[in-house]
Formats: structure tokens, C-alpha cells, sequence
């Protein structure tokens, strides 16, 4: 989920929370519906289209969580979190394929002021989403309006299953975070290091106008060899380097983030090159990228105006390289501290693998060409409770 709006309905829950030693329960949440047209050109050969359609949390969320803490004394506390999206357009539940209740985050945790340690479903350190990211304060435009929030990012959105995530603020405005998973669910791999796993390792420091943050992510998968080495049993790791950096002039609020993926086998939320299912093992393919953004956020009267442009290199296993340039810009109105209304424009292009006119094995294997090419606009209305 989105930073700033998961910061806002927390708020919104510990405002309501009963009592300073007593144990409490708040039910929050937001909703987020947009009207959005996309026209995306001919790729591949197939007719191009123009689509106008309503989209659940084009920016900001569509979720409904229940959070708890309890004083355990000298500072301590315990607490949860249990938390889903939905879609505002249908009412369908995110995971409901999976029979899973609370897709977005599901933790319990215990801590105080300078030490907190959690486990459960937990979004990675780099990943824009839950509430131990790191990094999605560097995004202008909020990992949201499609490709225009860190489309060009390969960690945005990562999960983990099975997670512990340690948080150690040893200074003012210093955040140090370590988290594991202890592997995917349902993995049945008989040897544990070879089930898959997510490890990361940030920091992020906030002092006045200033904040800093870099991550290290590491991830495997069970059960897949690379593809074209028929002799390899093992994992091959695919690794993120992530830096972002921001300074607020109040005025205007420049951001900058760089990304290294190295044997990449994850594009954001979903496998990379995971063909061959059917088989034992199957073929696992792998990338590299890097990844730049540049943007800034602006207060503009009632509201701020945000807006970026990203620049991705990627490289397949084969060697195919695939660009993409993405421009976007938005601004979001306050109608109070609870609802927003918004509007937003992206636009992308792709060129070498990504351009929409490669064909075949001229083009870049795992990535989708219709996200970086084309263009959308749309409007919507936020709220959170």
C-alpha cells in the first residue's frame, strides 16, 4: 500500500484508540476510486486500444485493516495489524484466489521506542508498501498512478510470507531494519535453504530538510534452475540495490532514487520468466536493471502537485536489452483532513526490447511492452476513515 495514506489512516486509528494502558482494537481504512483512460498502441502486431474505465486506487488505497496495542509496562508494547485491499469498482478482496483474508499485511509485533520486532505478511524494505518500506518516501507520485509511482523499479510491491523484521532507532531519526522470510508458503522443499526466501537490510535517516534511505534485498525461489543450465539444482539469488535521497526546500521537494537488479528473478509483485510450470524443476529466467528516478512534490494552494520521470535499462538472459522512459505528473486536492480529490496523467515509451514494434526474440522477455507504451489520464476521489 501507499505511504502517505497508510500513515494518514493509522493516525486516524490511534485518534480513535481507547485509554493510554488499556489494550484496543480500531478498525481503519480508506477507499479510493478513479475514472482512468489508457490508450495503449499497437504491440505485437495487435489492434491498438483506447479504454476508459473506473480503477480502484489509482492513487492512494483501497483498504480496510484492524490494528491493536497493548502497554505491557517500562515501555513495552504488543501490538497487530491485519490488512487488506479491496476493489472499490467490484468489492472484490485482493488474495481472494489465495483464500487469503488479509493480503496486504498480516503481523503481530512487540517493542518500544527504540526497538520493535515483528513477524507475519510483511511488504519488503523497498517495496513501497506496508509499514516497514524504507524507500517509498522518494517517490513523488506514491507507487501509484500506474507505471508513473516506480513502474520502472523492480522491487515495488515484493511480499514476504513467513516474515520476522527487526527495527532498531538507536538515534534521532535513524532507522536500521533487517528482515527474513522463512519461506514461501506452501514451499515443501525438503532442504530449508533451498526453499525461497526474501532478506533485506536498510537504513534510512531523516534529519530536518534531509532524508536518506538504501536498501539491500535478496531473494530465491524454490524449486526452479536458470534457464538453459540443465545441471543446476541449487537457487540463483536475484539481488536489489536501492538508494533514494530528498531534500525539502518547502517550497518545492526534490527526490532522486537509483535501483541496481542483479540476476533478477522478481519483477515487482510477480515472478520474472517463470515458464515451464508443468515441469520438475522449471526454468527459471533472470534480468538486470537499473533504474533512476528524478521528481519533486510541490505545495500548490490546498493541495500538492507531484511529478517524476523514470528511466529504465533492462537485460534478459539472452542478452535482449529494453529501455523505457516514464513521465508523470499529478496533483492531489485536500477537501479535509480525510478526503482528497485527484487527477493524474502518465506517459510511456519504449525503445531497443521494450519498443512496441519489436518482435519475437528482438524483444525483451518478462516484461509486459504494453506498461511502457502509451499514456493515461484519469481522476478520482480519496478517503480515508
Amino acid at each position: 500500500m501507499k505511504t502517505t495514506f497508510k500513515i494518514a489512516a493509522a493516525a486516524a486509528a490511534v485518534a480513535m484508540a481507547m485509554g493510554a494502558n488499556a489494550a484496543s482494537v480500531t478498525l481503519y481504512g480508506s477507499i479510493s476510486t478513479g475514472v482512468v483512460y489508457t490508450h495503449t498502441p499497437s504491440i505485437d502486431g495487435e489492434k491498438k486500444t483506447n479504454d476508459v474505465k473506473m480503477e480502484s486506487a489509482w492513487f492512494g488505497d483501497s483498504i480496510w485493516g484492524l490494528t491493536g496495542e497493548e502497554e505491557l509496562g517500562n515501555g513495552w508494547k504488543v501490538g497487530f495489524v491485519l490488512e487488506n485491499e479491496y476493489e472499490s469498482d467490484t468489492g472484490r478482496m485482493a488474495g481472494a484466489d489465495d483464500n487469503k483474508l488479509f493480503d496486504s499485511q498480516a503481523y503481530v509485533s512487540i517493542g518500544n521506542d527504540t526497538f520493535k520486532l515483528a513477524a507475519g505478511r510483511l511488504g519488503g524494505l523497498a517495496s513501497a508498501g506496508g509499514d516497514f518500506d524504507l524507500i517509498g518516501g522518494f517517490d513523488p507520485l506514491e507507487a501509484a498512478f500506474g507505471v508513473g509511482g516506480m513502474g520502472a523499479f523492480s522491487s515495488r510491491d515484493k511480499m514476504a510470507d513467513n516474515a520476522l523484521v527487526a527495527e532498531v532507532t538507536p538515534l534521532d531519526g535513524l532507522k536500521i531494519s533487517a528482515m527474513a522470510s522463512l519461506g514461501d508458503e506452501d514451499d515443501s522443499d525438503p532442504k530449508w535453504h533451498r526453499r525461497g526466501h526474501y532478506y533485506g537490510l536498510g537504513a534510512l535517516y531523516e534529519n530536518g530538510p534531509l532524508a536518506v534511505g538504501a536498501v539491500v534485498e535478496a531473494r530465491t525461489i524454490s524449486n526452479v534452475h536458470p534457464n538453459g543450465d540443465d545441471d543446476y539444482d541449487g537457487k540463483k539469488t536475484g539481488y536489489t540495490y536501492t538508494l533514494g535521497a530528498s531534500w525539502d526546500f518547502d517550497m518545492i521537494k526534490p527526490m532522486f532514487m537509483y535501483q541496481h537488479t542483479q540476476n533478477g528473478n522478481q519483477w515487482q509483485d510477480g515472478f520474472y520468466g517463470l515458464n515451464d510450470e508443468d515441469e520438475e524443476p522449471a526454468v527459471q529466467q533472470t534480468f538486470k536493471a537499473d533504474s533512476f528516478l528524478l521528481g519533486f512534490t510541490a505545495p500548490l494552494g490546498e493541495g500538492t502537485l507531484m511529478a517524476s520521470a523514470q528511466y529504465l535499462k533492462a537485460k534478459d538472459k539472452e542478452g535482449v536489452k529494453g529501455n523505457a522512459t516514464i513521465l508523470g505528473v499529478a496533483y492531489n486536492y485536500e477537501l479535509s483532513k480525510r478526503t482528497s480529490i485527484y487527477c493524474g496523467a502518465t506517459w510511456a515509451d519504449g525503445s531497443k526490447g521494450l519498443d512496441k514494434k519489436k518482435t519475437g526474440a528482438q524483444a525483451i522477455s518478462g516484461f509486459e511492452r504494453a506498461d511502457y507504451n502509451g499514456y493515461t489520464f484519469g481522476l478520482g476521489l480519496n478517503h480515508t476513515f
